[in-house]
């Protein structure tokens, strides 16, 4: 099932107002000269802008650095060009967002005070901070560390003594729950349709909260404190004794807030600053600090320096989720699921978040690294010293599982992230499906799949087509640049079909949208795409002296047909079950105010392709006829529709937590350890059975290509 969990949603949030790390993707500058060349002079502006500020060092920004650096990024940005009274408008209400993303310090009066200010007094602060003079940001920063952090004391100090009333909360929403359902059944009673159904599970405590409305009273506050602390504490149950569950609600919830006391007000108060003021440019324009910086490349790299290990946090460090085959702790045989690594190379690890963590495991390849791991079966440490080696991360990203069918072997290749070198993997895949016989169909699936390089994109996209432009990028100056696949060869030429679902942005979108407008694909999914059309360049600033790097939007990307996927996504041609976003929710490209608008250009495919016109015509042929059988066995399987079933899937959950809280002796017991169970993808077989559909009509066409 693709959707995001509750927690996942509390994530999102807390981390930052705009989902920070989300869908904010971005592409590599590229080897066009012309492009590349006007970047180049772009920095060359900001440098020389710069040189005239004497050096400070690279451990923190100075409000004389961001005063400076400000006129040069409205320069690289694809369209915000002045710091007007809108721009600052939108400015401070980032500012806000900033202190306090996840809503949990500002009143909602103390906020609005903050950001409703009039235009004069806007004009006013803009111009001071132009001058490098940042007194009202810092007063708003040291206000916030004072008062609204401070006055929180004995509340998050008192809540690890208030398990029972969280237990109370779960105990309640189940209590709830049980009363709803047998008034529902009673004889007479009308039934309500789902949507006006409010189901009261765990995961429903973090949905009732309004995530996009500050609290307005205290009260409210510590009651949705209280609710995000009862979720929390529901979640870690699942792979926690009760007792380090709550343990780590705590830790998790006070994390935030204890993170503020750690800060250094004339540190912070620039790079909030900076961090505004490109989050008012557009929703995926950013600023990363160093360690920030660090965490977004790692995102997207084929590879990495560690021990393979998947962790996950718990109250003393992290537990082991997985053991990665072939990295030194696989090798070892030390490590099992659910050990706790407690501390690296002796720091202790009890409250540290897990990024942090998983920093300090990771390191440079064949450096030693000592761990000390508390094991699961034993409840005794152990010193266990590894070498670091480089834990290839291909077969976990791109994964390929073979479908034998009536009408043959049909592959399908899971694409997880456009990281560097993805179409080679996904060009590897395909040919190791086929290896003992040909591939009849390939189905493509890029659902959750949030983007990364483009120029991946456009090798990606380059595997199912021979030649053609793949996606143009467009900037501030209205020049157009036409991207080819520079391998100009086919890998793969018979049916197929791309899944995508809402959560596929970006590079998914060039690669789904360009074959879908030269009729190449056929695209399936629940609804449209995410809806992200825009290129953003990273840019380090280590040059000029300064810590992290930026992230600009610099240019919109079109298709091939000429349309933007810019708010609108991309449309699938055959509409298969699934889960959708509310519009309302805040998590889609076309619910962000400020979010670049749609767009569309004169398109550079060539209608008259003999592989154009072969391809779309066959299309034109089959779609309808592809949706018509898709819909009726998806009307004959109860198990498509009740995977994307909200009131079974959440009586499943319900019932799985009953079941193994009942199996837990004491509050200190943890969950059995089980293996995971492949789940069946219901989506991934309709893809399947649609390309089975195709099969029987493509011998029709002259040409099909496979290696």
């Amino acid at each position: 099932m693709q959707s995001l969990s509750a927690i996942a949603r509390l994530e999102a949030r807390r981390v930052s107002a705009h989902r920070k790390g989300i869908h904010r993707v971005s592409s590599t500058p590229h080897r066009n000269t012309s492009i590349f060349a006007r970047l180049m002079l772009s920095l060359a502006l900001v440098a020389s802008f710069i040189a005239s500020i004497p050096a400070f060092g690279a451990e923190k920004l100075t409000s004389e650095q961001v005063a400076a650096l400000v006129p040069q990024l409205f320069k690289l940005h694809l369209r915000q060009r002045d710091m007007d009274v809108p721009f600052m408008k939108r400015m401070m209400k980032e500012f806000v967002n900033g202190l306090d993303p996840a809503k949990n310090f500002y009143l909602k009066d103390e906020a609005e005070a903050l950001y409703n200010i009039p235009d004069e007094e806007l004009i006013k602060i803009r111009d001071a901070a132009l001058d490098g003079d940042f007194t009202h940001f810092r007063d708003i920063v040291k206000t916030f560390m004072e008062t609204h952090i401070g006055r929180d004391e004995a509340l998050y100090a008192g809540l690890d003594k208030r398990i029972e009333e969280v237990k109370a909360i779960l105990k309640e929403a189940d209590k709830e729950k049980a009363e709803k359902k047998a008034d529902e059944s009673a004889p007479g009673t009308e039934k309500k349709d789902d949507k006006a159904e409010s189901d009261t599970d765990v995961e429903d405590e973090l949905e009732k909260i309004k995530w996009n409305e500050r609290p307005a009273t205290h009260a409210d506050r510590e009651k949705r404190l209280m609710k995000v602390l009862s979720a929390y504490f529901g979640i870690n149950k699942t792979y926690l004794s009760e007792n380090d569950a709550f343990t780590l609600a705590v830790q998790t919830v006070r994390e935030e807030r204890e993170k503020w006391k750690r800060k250094k007000l004339d540190d912070e108060t620039p790079k909030l600053f900076l961090k505004s003021f490109m989050d008012a440019m557009d929703p995926h324009t950013d600023y990363f600090d160093a360690e920030e910086d660090e965490e977004f490349t790692d995102r997207l790299e084929r590879s990495f320096a560690g021990i393979g290990v998947q962790i996950r946090p718990c109250p003393l460090g992290a537990q082991i989720e997985e053991v990665l085959k072939g990295g030194p702790a696989d090798k070892s045989k030390k490590f099992g699921k659910g050990d706790q690594i407690i501390a690296v190379d002796e720091f202790t690890l009890a409250g540290l978040p897990i990024n942090k963590i998983v920093k300090r495991i990771k390191g440079k390849i064949g450096t030693e690294v000592k761990l000390t791991v508390l094991k699961r079966e034993t409840k005794q440490t152990e010193q266990i010293v590894l070498k670091r080696d480089t834990i290839e991360l291909a077969e976990m990203r791109v994964k390929g599982k073979k479908y034998d069918t009536e009408a043959g072997p049909i592959g399908l290749v899971s694409v997880q992230t456009f990281y560097r070198g993805v179409h080679r993997d996904v060009r590897d895949r395909i040919r190791e499906l086929g290896k003992d016989k040909p591939l009849v169909g390939v189905v493509l699936d890029l659902r959750g799949n949030h983007g990364g390089y483009l120029e991946e994109a456009v090798g990606l996209a380059g595997l199912f087509i021979e030649d053609g432009p793949i996606v143009g990028e467009k900037d501030g100056q209205n020049k157009i640049d036409w991207k080819f696949d520079p391998d100009s060869n086919a890998e793969y030429g018979g049916p197929l079909v791309v899944l995508v679902n809402q959560f596929s942005a970006s590079a998914s979108e060039i690669v789904a949208g360009t074959l879908r407008d030269y009729g190449r694909a056929v695209v399936v999914g629940p609804t449209q795409t995410f809806g992200k059309g825009t290129v953003q360049r990273v840019i380090p600033l280590g040059t000029l002296n300064l810590p992290g790097e930026i992230k600009i939007t610099t240019h919109q990307y079109f298709l091939a047909g000429g349309n933007s996927v810019q708010l609108k996504g991309v449309e699938p041609d055959v509409t298969i079950p699934g889960m959708k976003l509310d519009k309302d929710d805040g998590m889609l490209e076309a619910s962000v105010e400020n979010a670049i608008p749609f767009n569309k250009i004169n398109g550079k495919l060539d209608q008259n392709d003999d592989d154009v016109k072969l391809w779309t015509a066959w299309k034109a042929k089959v779609v309808e006829d592809l949706q018509a059988k898709s819909k009726e066995r998806v009307a004959k399987n109860p198990e498509i529709l009740d995977a994307f079933d909200i009131k079974k899937l959440r009586a499943k959950a319900r019932a799985e937590r009953e079941l193994e809280e009942k199996k837990r002796a004491n509050p200190d017991q943890y969950p059995e350890i089980t293996e995971k169970k492949e789940e069946k993808d219901v989506q991934a077989d309709e893809a399947v059975a649609i390309v089975k559909d195709m099969v029987e009509t493509w011998p029709g066409l002259v040409k099909q290509v496979a290696k």
